[in-house]
């Protein structure tokens, strides 16, 4: 006996994975790498972790750290300037670019998710919307940024914040969802050195 489920036509149809087979290898082959080497490498060896990262392609600028216990989905889609550091189990699934500008600072455990899914279509297809994180912002340990949202210059976001939407610059920002509290610096010093990490 055909059930309902058998009789209809289902609202939801599969949609095509838009990775290339090539982009699928270089995942593979990033991934093994990740675990044969990138993990294991002494906490102090950071430049020998972003001279890995950039021969899949990252675009890292000087002195930057980033943890061996970050885990980054697919370098060659991350662009990070200069004096930024990533801690400890950051998890940047950047299906599309991730772009994290001059003395950033991004504490443990953060999820930071370029892309989700347009879930109003009936293939709920993937959604890649870039994501940018502006000079001199700090981001707080367990925060969730998702796709398309801006982090403005010298912003603060609180930990465990879920920021879903642009946060403007020179703010302390928190909240699930995270909103704008108050301003971090004085607005004539930020204006004065805004210009400093360019």
């Amino acid at each position: 006996m055909n059930t309902k489920l058998e009789q209809k036509e289902l609202w939801y149809q599969p949609y095509k994975n838009p990775l290339t087979f090539k982009t699928k290898i270089r995942i593979q082959l990033w991934i093994i790498i990740e675990i044969l080497f990138y993990k294991y490498t002494p906490h102090g060896f950071s430049k020998l972790r972003v001279l890995i990262l950039r021969l899949f392609g990252a675009k890292i600028g000087k002195g930057c750290f980033i943890s061996s216990k970050a885990h980054i989905l697919m370098p060659w889609n991350l662009e990070i300037g200069n004096f930024s550091a990533i801690d400890n189990h950051v998890y940047i699934k950047n299906k599309n670019k991730v772009t994290i500008q001059d003395y950033v600072s991004i504490a443990e455990y953060v999820l930071i998710f370029p892309g989700g899914h347009k879930v109003k279509t009936r293939s709920f297809e993937y959604d890649y919307t870039p994501l940018t994180i502006k000079n001199g912002a700090f981001i707080g340990a367990a925060c969730l940024i998702v796709k398309g949202v801006i982090i403005g210059e010298m912003c603060v976001i609180g930990a465990r914040s879920v920021v879903l939407k642009d946060m403007p610059e020179n703010t302390i920002c928190y909240g699930h969802p995270c909103k704008p509290m108050t301003e971090r610096l004085d607005k004539e010093i930020f204006e004065k050195y805004r210009y400093s990490y360019q």
